[in-house]
């Protein structure tokens, strides 16, 4: 009976050492190849189990130790080439066609071929020359967070019409951050080209017409002389009114440009000049009723902050024949060109612009008084309404005063006080 050779126990003399060393040693090297067994006779015997000995021993159990034992010739079966294994393709495997062979329409329905003829054509908005603004704020969520202004008023050359009042720490901690004003910069691309007295007076129309030189009048007259710019300036004053405000929002929505029918199409060019393609003004100088009726309603009925075409520029006589659609919608901004023609308050082109919905007016006019006091108060009564009075109001209190000074026959104390007239005639419009 075989049992494993145990080394517990042995005695600590240096000769029992001695002796059992060199087993120890014998059996550390044998157990690399396998393990040691003693029988009862004490012979050694060894019956390996190493990985390299497993192959050599039979299925039966006999080692190779034993005599009538013969290797098995293992005959190595016969791999198929690589070139079979290639040409051999599954049925069930065959590769997918690709898409860009595919034939433009596997349906030859007329049905189909229409359909695709649709989705093939980009989409058009069905609005007659409709063309959307460019730059404009998609939609999305709610803006939240500290307010900016919509161009940096810091920039070499900025042309700010409005800074917010500087608040203390403890008034901005109280304050809600979503609800300060911001500042009011012109447009790089105009104010690059300003020269200093349209900067001075894009300056002067913004304040007007926000009601910031004079409290509850929205108006003003553009005296400017020929060839100083009255049109840049305008156009900058209806970019700016038509982009921002100090509430980080639009001013206005729409803006109307009243001219004579030969200034129309100059007014259209000048627009395209200045500003390109960012906005597209809608020019109505002629044509039917009805299709003037048209394109004027499509005006009155954009809304929003974003609209396609937020300038109309018509003739005066086409306003006046046409006032009835104008009428009714509001309107943010009117300009009259060569305002002189309302020098009186009595004629029909006079009282249309009168009608119309909106409180924000500027004439333009290199000789805004012509022949007398009272031509001037029409133009001044349009834009600014009851400043100087009613007329009544105005003829007693400034005109006839003044044309006495003026007199030859004066005497000293009507030309003084004729004077005096003057002086608070031009301090109240000069504010």
């Amino acid at each position: 009976m075989k049992e494993r050779l145990s080394f517990q126990g042995y005695s600590s003399s240096p000769q029992k050492h001695a002796q059992v060393l060199p087993s120890l040693l014998l059996s550390a090297f044998d157990l690399a190849d396998g393990y040691l067994t003693s029988d009862a006779s004490g012979s050694r015997m060894r019956r390996s189990l190493a990985p390299s000995q497993l192959a050599r021993r039979k299925p039966d159990g006999r080692s190779s130790d034993d005599e009538d034992w013969l290797p098995e010739t293992v005959t190595p079966k016969k791999q198929k080439s690589s070139n079979e294994t290639q040409c051999f393709l599954s049925p069930f495997r065959k590769p997918l066609t690709q898409l860009i062979n595919r034939p433009p329409c596997l349906d030859s329905s007329q049905h189909e071929a229409f359909i695709r003829s649709i989705l093939s054509k980009p989409f058009k908005v069905p609005i007659p020359n409709y063309q959307g603004p460019l730059g404009s704020r998609a939609l999305g969520l709610k803006r939240t967070g500290v307010r900016r202004a919509l161009h940096d008023p810091l920039e070499e050359g900025a042309l700010v019409l409005y800074e917010p009042p500087p608040l203390s720490v403890h008034d901005q901690l109280k304050l809600d951050k979503e609800k300060l004003p911001v500042h009011v910069v012109v447009d790089p691309i105009l104010s690059k080209v300003l020269r200093p007295h349209q900067r001075e007076g894009v300056k002067f129309l913004w304040e007007c017409v926000t009601s910031r030189r004079i409290p509850g009048s929205h108006g003003c007259i553009m005296a400017d002389e020929m060839g100083l710019g009255k049109t840049l300036q305008c156009i900058t004053l209806m970019w700016t009114l038509l982009r921002q405000s100090p509430e980080c929002k639009p001013e206005i929505e729409k803006a109307v440009v009243v001219s004579p029918s030969s200034l129309v199409k100059n007014w259209y060019n000048e627009v395209g000049k200045w500003l390109g393609g960012r906005i597209q003004p809608l020019a109505i100088d002629g044509g039917s009723k009805d299709e003037i009726d048209r394109k004027l309603e499509g005006f009155m009925n954009q809304r929003g902050a974003r609209v396609p075409s937020p300038i109309l520029i018509i003739s005066y006589e086409t306003f006046r024949l046409h006032v009835g659609v104008l009428k009714k919608g509001n309107v943010g901004l009117v300009i009259c060109d060569e305002g002189h023609r309302l020098k009186n308050s009595e004629n029909q082109t006079y009282q249309a612009l009168d009608s119309l919905n909106t409180s924000r007016r500027v004439l333009i006019s290199g000789t805004p008084i012509q022949n007398d006091l009272l031509e001037y108060f029409s133009l001044v009564h349009f834009v600014n309404s009851g400043i100087l009075g009613t007329a009544q109001e105005f003829k007693k209190h400034f005109e006839l005063p003044i044309l006495k000074s003026r007199d030859a026959a004066a005497s000293e104390a009507d030309r003084q006080r004729g004077e005096e007239r003057l002086r608070e005639l031009i301090s109240i419009v000069n504010r």
